[in-house]
């Protein structure tokens, strides 16, 4: 049996609304200073905006750690009524910079920087 020819079968029915335009800005919580292996003093804190500018609330935000190998809870949550999405960052046991970073689907993230030390 040959599904060639078959690819509109597998796409979602039309719902009559377009993609949400969104992007993400820091708020707080860059470019903080704390003992290896802590967590930092602040959250990281991000705003999910939308087209107009206006806080989007209710929008999965995922946080990684790029470098450091530390750990970062929540991993990955909804924003709130005022678009905040916020995580704690618990630094990696080696002195140095250290980098998280906040996005929303494949779209561009936020970095975050921090120094153990």
């Amino acid at each position: 049996m040959s599904l060639a020819g078959c690819g509109d079968l597998l796409q979602e029915p039309d719902t009559g609304t377009g993609k949400v335009v969104v992007r993400l800005e820091e708020v707080s919580g860059d470019a903080q200073v704390g003992d290896p292996g802590a967590p930092l003093a602040q959250p990281l804190r991000v705003r999910v905006v939308n087209f107009d500018e206006e806080p989007a609330p209710q929008l999965w935000v995922q946080w990684s750690v790029l470098s450091g190998s530390g750990d970062i809870e929540p991993r990955n949550g909804f924003s709130d009524e005022n678009g905040i999405a916020e995580a704690t960052w618990t630094l990696g046991a080696s002195a140095g910079a250290q980098e998280v970073q906040a996005f929303i689907r494949n779209d561009q993230p936020v970095i975050f920087e921090a120094t153990a030390e």
